[in-house]
């Protein structure tokens, strides 16, 4: 009876353990990916570990979602040099939004590239994306995920980011 308390309080304590080694696990292995993302991946990886750690302990989200949201960045054409300021921008934006780093850096990413917009740009495009959710009717994980299907049709068709925001606005409150 005693061994199987010792084994069940063993058990409950190693949970948070094992949990902790599943998520350093998924970090180095985004950490990874990220890695391949890079010309010179020596140059950064340093600075991306710590400030996505950073970035972790300061808005309370997982290093592996932060991490992918990283690779998402680099994928979508963002310089290295730029990367870790877009997830910065990323994080706050989803903590405030409510959804993942993941899903505010696509949306933001997706205006940059549509747009053709620095990355310097990302936190006036996140204010953008904040003012469309304001004064339409959604959230900011609602349009996130769905702007990029129309952006750059938006952008290509020569419709500037105000009308772009402003027409999402209009049909949200319209209930589209």
């Amino acid at each position: 009876h005693m061994g199987k308390k010792l084994l069940e309080a063993s058990l409950v304590m190693g949970v948070p353990f094992a949990l902790g080694v599943k998520a350093a696990a998924d970090f180095e292995e985004e950490m990874a990916n990220v890695s391949t993302m890079l010309d010179q991946p020596e140059k950064f990886m340093g600075a991306f570990k710590k400030g996505v750690t950073d970035m972790s302990i300061k808005f309370g989200e997982d290093t592996g979602t932060l991490a992918k949201g990283l690779y998402d960045i680099l994928s979508a054409s963002i310089p290295a040099e730029k990367a870790l300021y877009v997830l910065g921008i990323s994080a706050k934006a989803a903590k405030a939004g409510v959804t993942d780093t993941g899903i505010a850096a696509d949306a933001i990413t997706t205006i940059l590239n549509a747009y053709g917009l620095s990355a310097s740009r990302a936190g006036d495009v996140s204010d953008w994306l904040f003012s469309v959710v304001k004064k339409g009717k959604t959230t900011f994980a609602e349009l996130a995920p769905a702007i990029g299907m129309v952006a750059t049709t938006a952008a290509t068709a020569g419709v500037g980011m105000d009308e772009f925001g402003a027409a999402i606005a209009t049909m949200t409150r319209n209930g589209v």
